[in-house]
């Protein structure tokens, strides 16, 4: 089975850091987990426009999520990318996800 990427937007960094510890905290990797802010409420400080450069080719963060999230995204708005290998995976990690009250939840397919 190809593995997927289970993706939940909210609406704020806190919550969506919440929704990341939990998911490391019930036993997922953390490098299969990806925590990124789609729009920043203020502009972005010179010095991190290379750390969020290394991140932009990081396998969990690929081109379509932006793209699958826009008509949701709003201020300061991220999202929770997680790899899944089976049915299961994503099944536990959307569950995850939907107790911290997600804008959405999207499984893509890495293709």
């Amino acid at each position: 089975m190809d593995p997927r990427l289970v993706v939940g937007l909210f609406h704020s960094s806190g919550i969506t850091e919440d929704a990341g510890n939990r998911l490391k905290t019930e036993g997922v990797p953390a490098s299969e987990i990806r925590l990124q802010v789609l729009k920043s409420v203020a502009p972005l400080h010179p010095t991190a426009g290379p750390e969020l450069e290394a991140l932009a080719v990081d396998p969990l963060t690929f081109g379509n999520v932006r793209e699958a999230f826009a008509r949701f995204v709003h201020n300061a708005e991220t999202v929770v990318c997680v790899r899944a290998a089976t049915d299961e995976q994503v099944e536990f990690a959307a569950d995850t996800l939907r107790q911290y009250d997600p804008t959405a939840i999207n499984v893509l397919a890495f293709s």
